[in-house]
């Protein structure tokens, strides 16, 4: 990303000179590091965009991103900007504004054309784990009776009107059944009076998938035969829209996401440009469900309290104090290991991400160490122990937060894989750091 270039360019745009058109991820990346410094110059920047742009630009942001848009436009702003995208990213986009502000939700329906709101009622019909769900209605779509030039002309219509990318032209029957999809390619080798009747037994493509199946068979027969697009048909067999490969790599990649979330506890919607106390929020509530297990965990030592007296009460909280640091250390890999697997945040966004987990983790250090210094008072009645786990729950979040942080950035610098190694470095260190905190505090305090 030419960050220079897209300066001069979004200032020229903003002065009404035209220019050469830059992709839009590019200029969502530049808008992001704006919000994070100037809220104003972003919203600025955006509104000068061109409405086609403006949209493009506007699903490029993270969804934090997009949640403050939506709650920042008018219903007028957000409805041109839904009538200017796609229909798959156009009803993603509704369904966003109808979570988001439902207040809004009506108001941004009616302003949208009959034909729009048609579409995405269609579309929000389907369940989010059905092939429909995906699907565009915008399509390349011929009749088998009709010449191989109508098609070209009939894609240069769709051009001017706003298609995106057109992978494949859909032959279907004289009542709309699908038949075959034909790569653009192995098209302009065809001759222009050709009747697509007349070649369509020249291609092997006839692979479609019915809008109610599940969105897992949509993943596997496109990676299983190397598809740009997909063909979604109804339950008759009639071609209703298309599934292009990038929705499925969205796809992918949302759910490994939500499974390596899952696996450590993480709510699966957790983005690194969260905002702090919604981050807090989600993150305490495992971390609280955690302390309560270690707690559990710990009860069985404590069947010997009887023979090992005050000493081994010291023995009985150490795993709570490791435990919960070491989950706290997992949960900030988690996230910084996957947005830097997915390239939405690199090296130099250390400063930012640096204070945000160590903010995260003191409340979270102060929180739990008092939750757990309670715990200690009421089960050993010793005001000292609770103290010494106290403080030292304290350090063990703190030391979670910044080496949960840095070392996944810090080994990909050094080019070594940050999801294999992390956990082993930061969850010994985080270790480490618990039980000699805590001991050392106890033999401050106790002996």
């Amino acid at each position: 990303m030419n960050v220079k270039a897209i300066d001069v360019y979004l200032q020229k745009l903003k002065k009404g000179i035209s220019q050469t058109k830059i992709d839009d991820a590019d200029i969502a990346d530049y808008l992001e590091d704006i919000k994070r410094d100037d809220e104003d110059k972003f919203y600025a920047f955006l509104k000068h965009l061109p409405i086609d742009m403006r949209a493009q630009t506007f699903m490029e942001l993270p969804t934090t991103f997009q949640i403050d848009l939506i709650l920042k436009y008018e219903a007028q702003g957000l409805a041109e900007i839904i009538e200017a995208l796609e229909s798959d990213d156009a009803t993603d986009l509704f369904i966003a504004i109808s979570k988001t502000d439902k207040t809004k939700e009506e108001e941004v329906f009616s302003l949208l054309s009959d034909e729009t709101q048609e579409t995405i009622e269609q579309l929000m019909s389907y369940e989010s784990n059905e092939a429909g769900s995906l699907m565009q209605t915008e399509i390349l779509k011929v009749s088998s009776s009709k010449t191989i030039s109508y098609a070209i002309e009939k894609l240069a219509k769709l051009k001017k009107e706003g298609i995106g990318t057109v992978q494949s032209v859909f032959v279907v029957n004289e009542v709309g059944k699908f038949i075959t999809a034909i790569s653009m390619d192995d098209l302009i080798l065809e001759k222009p009076g050709q009747i697509f009747l007349e070649i369509v037994d020249k291609f092997s493509n006839t692979y479609s998938i019915a809008s109610h199946e599940s969105i897992d068979n949509v993943v596997n027969m496109i990676e299983k035969y190397d598809l740009t697009t997909l063909a979604v048909v109804d339950r008759k067999g009639h071609l209703i829209g298309r599934i292009t490969h990038d929705d499925v790599v969205d796809i992918m990649q949302s759910q490994a996401t939500k499974q390596i979330y899952n696996l450590n506890k993480i709510d699966a919607d957790e983005e690194i440009q969260e905002k702090f106390s919604k981050t807090s929020k989600t993150r305490a509530t495992w971390l609280t469900i955690n302390l309560v297990n270690a707690i559990l965990a710990s009860l069985v030592i404590g069947i010997f309290e009887t023979t090992l007296k005050e000493v081994v009460a010291l023995a009985v909280l150490m795993p709570i104090v490791a435990n919960m640091a070491g989950t706290a250390s997992v949960q900030t890999m988690t996230v910084v290991v996957r947005q830097m697997a997915l390239g939405e945040i690199s090296f130099n966004d250390i400063r930012p991400i640096f204070i945000k987990e160590v903010n995260i983790a003191a409340l979270n250090g102060i929180l739990f160490g008092l939750l757990s210094a309670g715990a200690a008072q009421v089960w050993f009645e010793n005001q000292l122990i609770s103290l010494a786990i106290g403080l030292s729950m304290f350090i063990s979040f703190i030391s979670a937060g910044v080496l949960g942080a840095l070392v996944p950035m810090g080994l990909k610098k050094l080019n070594l894989d940050p999801a294999v190694a992390s956990s082993v470095v930061v969850i010994t260190a985080v270790d480490i750091i618990g039980f000699f905190s805590f001991l050392w505090f106890a033999e401050l305090i106790i002996l």
